[in-house]
C-alpha cells in the first residue's frame, strides 16, 4: 500500500479566504448563512453574544476555504453501475457483490431523501464514505514457477457505505461537502460546551450532597456536645467534609463564571473554526488489490489493480472516501 499525505493547497486556501471577503452579490451571503447554521448546532445561546457574526466571519470563511481545498483532493468520480461490477476493478473492490451495490443505491437514506424532493431521474454526484476492514487469510501465491500454499495474506473489504452531499453536478456536491465539514466542526464545539455544562451539573450535585453531610455531621456533633465533648473521629470527619465542600464550591464558582456568559460558547466555536486542519484531515491512499480483494506487492509485474481512495481522519474516526456518480433511475442502476 502507498499512502501520501498532501496539504489542501495553502496558496489556494489563502486565495479562497481573500475572495470570501470580497463584496458579494446582493442576497448571496454564504458566510452569513453558514454562521447561522453552525451557531444553531454549536449553541444557540451564542446569538446573545455581542458582535458574534463579526467574530466568526473570518474563521468560518477560512474553514470554508479549507474544506473546498480538501474537496479538490478527492479521487473520482467513480460511476456506480451494478452492470459494470465485474468490469470495473474499483467497483468490485468497494462492494462485496452487485447486489450490495444495488442495495446502497436503492435504500440509502440520503438518496431517498433526495428522491423525495422530486428528484427521480438523471445522473447525480455525491461523496461515498466507507469503513475499511482488513483481515488475515491464508491462500496460494505464485512466485516465479513455484506455487506457494498457505501463505499469509491481507484481504481488504469495505462496509457501512454512506452517501452524502448529493448534487446535480460536482460543484453542488463540493459545496455540500463544505457544509458537512462546517457541521462537523460545529458538532465538536457543541460536544465541548455540553461536556462543560454536564460537569457544572455534576459539581452542583456534589456540592448539595456535601452541604447535606455537613449538616448531618454538625448535628451529630451538637447532640454529642449536649452530654459530652464531640468525639475526635466525628470532628475529623466534619473537617474533611467542610474542606471538600469549600474546594467544590470554589471549582463550581470558577466554572460558572467561565461558561455562563454566551461569549464562552462563542470562544469555543471560534477556536475550533480557526483550526479545521487539526479537526479533520484527508490523505490519499492507494491499494493494489487482486480480483479477490487481497493485497498484492506493489512491484512491477504484480497482478493487481491500483485502487485510489481518500481517507478522512478525525480524532479516532477514519473513513475511506471517493467521489461517485450514479443514476437515480432504479432501472438504470440495475
Amino acid at each position: 500500500m502507498q499512502q501520501e499525505q498532501r496539504p489542501a493547497g495553502i496558496g489556494r486556501w489563502v486565495q479562497q479566504v481573500w475572495q470570501a471577503f470580497q463584496p458579494s452579490r446582493e442576497g448571496d451571503d454564504s458566510i452569513g448563512q453558514a454562521t447561522d447554521r453552525v451557531v444553531q448546532i454549536a449553541d444557540p445561546v451564542i446569538r446573545q453574544a455581542r458582535r458574534y457574526r463579526q467574530v466568526l466571519r473570518e474563521p468560518i470563511a477560512a474553514s470554508m476555504a479549507y474544506f473546498r481545498g480538501l474537496s479538490d483532493l478527492l479521487p473520482g468520480p467513480v460511476e456506480l453501475r451494478p452492470d459494470r461490477y465485474y468490469d470495473d476493478p474499483m467497483i468490485k473492490a468497494l462492494f462485496a457483490s452487485p447486489d450490495e451495490l444495488k442495495e446502497v443505491l436503492r435504500f440509502n437514506p440520503a438518496i431517498n431523501q433526495f428522491r423525495n424532493r422530486g428528484n427521480n431521474d438523471g445522473v447525480v454526484q455525491a461523496l461515498m464514505t466507507m469503513e475499511q476492514n482488513e483481515r488475515t487469510i491464508f491462500g496460494h501465491q505464485q512466485e516465479g514457477e513455484l506455487l506457494l500454499r498457505e501463505v499469509r495474506q491481507q484481504a481488504v473489504s469495505f462496509a457501512d457505505h454512506r452517501i452524502v452531499a448529493i448534487g446535480a453536478d460536482m460543484e453542488t456536491t463540493r459545496e455540500g461537502l463544505v457544509d458537512r465539514g462546517l457541521e462537523v466542526l460545529a458538532t465538536v464545539a457543541m460536544e465541548r460546551i455540553t461536556t462543560l455544562r454536564a460537569h457544572r451539573a455534576e459539581l452542583q450535585g456534589k456540592k448539595e450532597y456535601l452541604q447535606g453531610m455537613v449538616k448531618i455531621l454538625g448535628g451529630k456533633s451538637h447532640r454529642q456536645g449536649v452530654f459530652a465533648a464531640p468525639s475526635v473521629k466525628n470532628r475529623e470527619e466534619l473537617r474533611k467534609v467542610e474542606q471538600l465542600l469549600s474546594e467544590t464550591s470554589h471549582e463550581l464558582e470558577e466554572l460558572v463564571n467561565r461558561i455562563t456568559p454566551p461569549e464562552h460558547s462563542l470562544g469555543h466555536l471560534e477556536a475550533i473554526m480557526r483550526e479545521p486542519d487539526k479537526m479533520l484531515t484527508v490523505r490519499n491512499q492507494t491499494l493494489r488489490l487482486d480480483w479477490k480483494g487481497v493485497r498484492v506487492e506493489d512491484t512491477a509485474g504484480s497482478e493487481g489493480n491500483d485502487i485510489t481512495l481518500a481517507e478522512f481522519a478525525m480524532e479516532d474516526i477514519r473513513r475511506s472516501a471517493v467521489l461517485v456518480s450514479f443514476s437515480l433511475n432504479p432501472v438504470a442502476t440495475g
